[in-house]
C-alpha cells in the first residue's frame, strides 16, 4: 500500500517536472476558484444577500413606540431631523420615514426618521410700538411667528403700531414668546384729529422724525433678530444633545435587557 502511494507521488512529481507551467496554471486556477467562493460567502454575510424584510409603518407614532417596533423587527434607525415643529402633529411624533413604509429592504439598511420637535421655537418679541403696522407684521413673520393679525383702533396716529397683545395679553418687548402664539397688532386709524394749531408740526420735520424712527427700529429689529436666531440655534443644539443622550440611554437599556434575556435562556 505504501509502495502504491509512493508510486503515485513519484508519478505526480515526474509529471510536474515535465509540465511545470501546466501544473502551476491548474493550481492557480483552483486557488482562484476557492478564493472566489470564499469572497462570495463573505459578500452574502456582510450584505445579507437574499435576506429582505418589509419596512413597518411608524409614521404618526410617538418616537418611543416607533423605536420599539423597529427594534423588534431587527432594523437599524437614526433620527434625521427633530428640530422643526409642525402644528398638525403632536410633539415627539414621527412625521416621515425613509425608506417608505411597506417597502422591502435588507436588514443592514438604516431607517431615517423625521421627528416633530418637542415644542415650538420660542423667540423674544421685538419692539414694535411706533412702527408702521405692515412693517411690524412683516418683521414678525420673517422671525417665524405664524399667527399675526392686524386691526385698527381710534387714535391720532394713522397706521402706526400702538399696542401688541399675545394670546390676549399685553406683553413687553424682549419677552420670550412661542412662534405659535396668537399675536395681534393694533394700529391707529387717524380718526382722532387735534385741531390745536400750536401742536401742528411742520411736514418736513415730521418726515425727518419718521425717517429717524424707522432707522432706529430697523437697527433694533436686526439686532433682535440676530440674537433670536443665535438663541434658537443654541436651543436646537442643546435639544439635539439631550435627545442623543436619551437615545444612548435607551440603547444601553435595550442591550442590558438582551444580555439578561440571554443569561435566562442559558440557565433554562
Amino acid at each position: 500500500m505504501s509502495n502504491n502511494n509512493d508510486n503515485n507521488t513519484g508519478g505526480f512529481d515526474r509529471f510536474r517536472d515535465r509540465h511545470p507551467i501546466l501544473v502551476n496554471s491548474v493550481l492557480m486556477a483552483l486557488a482562484l476558484v476557492a478564493l472566489g467562493y470564499i469572497a462570495l460567502l463573505f459578500i452574502d454575510v456582510f450584505t445579507s444577500h437574499g435576506q429582505q424584510v418589509q419596512v413597518p409603518d411608524v409614521r404618526n407614532l410617538p418616537l418611543e413606540k416607533a423605536i420599539e417596533i423597529l427594534d423588534d423587527a431587527g432594523l437599524r434607525w437614526e433620527i434625521s431631523d427633530s428640530t422643526t415643529f409642525y402644528e398638525n402633529y403632536k410633539p415627539g411624533t414621527v412625521i416621515d420615514q425613509d425608506p417608505k413604509a411597506k417597502s422591502y429592504i435588507k436588514k443592514i439598511r438604516i431607517i431615517y426618521l423625521n421627528v416633530n420637535a418637542s415644542h415650538a421655537p420660542i423667540i423674544p418679541l421685538p419692539k414694535l410700538v411706533d412702527l408702521p403696522g405692515r412693517q411690524g407684521v412683516a418683521m414678525l413673520k420673517a422671525m417665524g411667528f405664524k399667527h399675526v393679525t392686524l386691526d385698527s383702533i381710534p387714535s391720532e396716529m394713522d397706521g402706526l403700531i400702538l399696542q401688541v397683545t399675545v394670546n390676549g395679553h399685553n406683553v413687553a418687548p424682549s419677552t420670550p414668546v412661542s412662534v405659535n402664539s396668537q399675536i395681534k397688532i393694533s394700529v391707529g386709524d387717524g380718526s382722532i384729529v387735534d385741531i390745536n394749531p400750536e401742536q401742528v408740526l411742520d411736514p418736513a420735520l415730521m418726515d425727518s422724525i419718521d425717517e429717524a424712527n424707522y432707522k432706529d427700529a430697523q437697527e433694533t429689529y436686526e439686532q433682535e433678530l440676530k440674537a433670536a436666531q443665535e438663541r434658537a440655534e443654541q436651543e436646537r443644539k442643546q435639544q439635539a444633545a439631550e435627545e442623543k443622550k436619551e437615545q444612548e440611554k435607551k440603547s444601553d437599556k435595550k442591550k442590558d435587557q438582551d444580555k439578561k434575556s440571554d443569561k435566562d435562556k442559558k440557565k433554562n
